[in-house]
């Protein structure tokens, strides 16, 4: 009887585990081998976009060095003149419109 006991158990521990699927990797193996959808390609932007873009770019280049000029100056003399304060303000303003036109399109752009 012994015998018998030691041989099923032996038995019992050596055979593989035997697992059934369950709903769970159902749902994780579920699309598996679909092909995959890849984003609608963005617009590009037309000719006279670019241009604007090109155009807004090179702006906001002009506009940096022309305020860091006139900051230059003013550190120079000791401080800015109420006139170069009132075209600072003025630069900074157009240069935050172009910078917006710059983002707009380059956000279309892709």
């Amino acid at each position: 009887m012994k015998r018998t006991l030691v041989v099923a158990l032996a038995l019992a521990t050596a055979m593989p585990v035997i697992t059934l699927p369950v709903a769970a990797d159902a749902q994780v193996l579920t699309g598996r081998g679909a092909p995959r959808r890849s984003a609608p390609p963005r617009p590009r932007l037309s000719q006279a976009e670019e241009n604007r873009l090109y155009d807004a770019q090179d702006l906001v280049m002009d506009l940096d060095g022309q305020i860091a000029d006139i900051q230059a100056a003013a550190e120079a003399q000791g401080g800015l003149t109420p006139a170069q304060q009132a075209e600072i303000t003025e630069l900074t303003r157009r240069r935050e419109e172009a910078q917006r036109t710059v983002e707009r399109l380059e956000a279309k752009r892709g």
